[in-house]
């Protein structure tokens, strides 16, 4: 659950929670089995989660929350339109209006494609061969050149 260790540790260090005043944790986790080769690997499937996101006693802007959880979205979740994601659900409880204390729980979906990896020592085992959840090294080429042999 890359995307909600990923926002979770943005959150906290542009808002400058306290410890006791920030929890994240994922709900209802699907299973998407694919099992398509890829550039990056063997594509085994798509992880759909629910994360939430609680801050209590927030005394920020909900408009800067929104706005910050808005650009990292566009920033690193790309494929939300493709995967059809909901846009994030805000639930804002004041508590205290004249020291602009709010309980803000955040809500929203995230899909993250699962790969793997082609290993001889792998445990998953798929299509006669073994795998394992280890990086798949994609070498692109930058540059190139095309030579003709003929003469």
């Amino acid at each position: 659950m890359i995307q909600l260790k990923n926002l979770s540790a943005f959150l906290k260090d542009r808002l400058q929670l306290m410890p006791d005043q920030f929890d994240s944790w994922s709900e209802q986790v699907d299973l998407d089995l694919v099992w398509r080769e890829s550039e990056r690997g063997l594509h085994m499937s798509n992880m759909r989660y629910r994360a939430v996101f609680s801050l209590e006693r927030f005394d920020g802007s909900p408009a800067r929350l929104m706005a910050l959880v808005g650009s990292w979205l566009e920033t690193h979740d790309s494929d939300r339109d493709r995967f059809g994601l909901q846009a994030p659900v805000f639930s804002i409880e004041p508590l205290d209006l004249d020291n602009d204390l709010f309980d803000v729980d955040l809500v929203l979906e995230f899909v993250e494609p699962q790969y793997l990896a082609e290993d001889p020592d792998g445990e998953i085992e798929a299509f006669g061969k073994t795998w394992s959840f280890i990086p798949f090294d994609l070498w692109i080429a930058e540059e190139g050149e095309v030579v003709s042999r003929d003469a």
